[in-house]
């Protein structure tokens, strides 16, 4: 009797080990997908006019190199670009790409979120390049603008052509960003 209670004791923690719950498995299979370094490297610089008039236009100019981890594999990636531009400033509602030579490749659209003003860049960026945001500053107070890259990799040929909201790809890939902060003074 002993001996049949320990094996159906043993077949239920075995049971119970090979089928863990929903929720638990999608938190190791998420942690999973974003250790180590980005397989997409940025490096960044960015400008803008280091004085401005209050409530005046500023362009900020990001000037971007991607690198990618060496390996076999191709990488495929989802970008957005922007971030939090300083306090009460407006927009900017578009950004424009160009390359690395300056000629303009495309003008991409830009739309609040939570944490900052994103433009969707895709998939297809140049691996060197900048991109332009045009904002209007609040009449007073510092203006700091923490700008760069949301990349989300892990994708495959097939997901990279597909558009994604930011809190889709969030959810389904691994996240990395990439930051640089420009500061402007505003004239009195």
């Amino acid at each position: 009797m002993r001996r049949a209670l320990g094996i159906v004791a043993g077949l239920v923690l075995v049971a119970a080990a090979l089928v863990p719950p929903q929720a638990q498995a999608s938190c190791v299979t998420a942690a999973k997908k974003c250790r180590g370094e980005p397989l997409i490297g940025i490096e960044l610089s960015a400008g803008a006019a280091p004085r401005a008039g209050g409530g005046g236009r500023v362009s900020y100019t990001l000037d971007y190199a991607m690198t990618l981890t060496p390996s076999f594999a191709p990488y495929w990636g989802d970008f957005w670009v922007g971030g939090r531009f300083p306090r009460g400033a407006r927009g900017p509602a578009t950004a424009t790409l160009l390359d690395g030579t300056g000629r303009r490749l495309a003008v991409l659209a830009c739309r609040e979120h939570a944490d900052g003003v994103w433009c969707a860049a895709g998939s297809h960026l140049p691996p060197r390049g900048r991109i332009v945001f045009t904002a209007r500053l609040a009449p007073d107070g510092p203006a700091t603008a923490r700008l760069g890259f949301d990349s989300f990799e892990g994708l495959d040929r097939e997901q990279s052509e597909r558009r994604r909201t930011r809190a889709q790809a969030r959810e389904r890939f691994c996240n990395h960003r990439f930051t640089t902060i420009v500061t402007t003074t505003p004239d009195s």
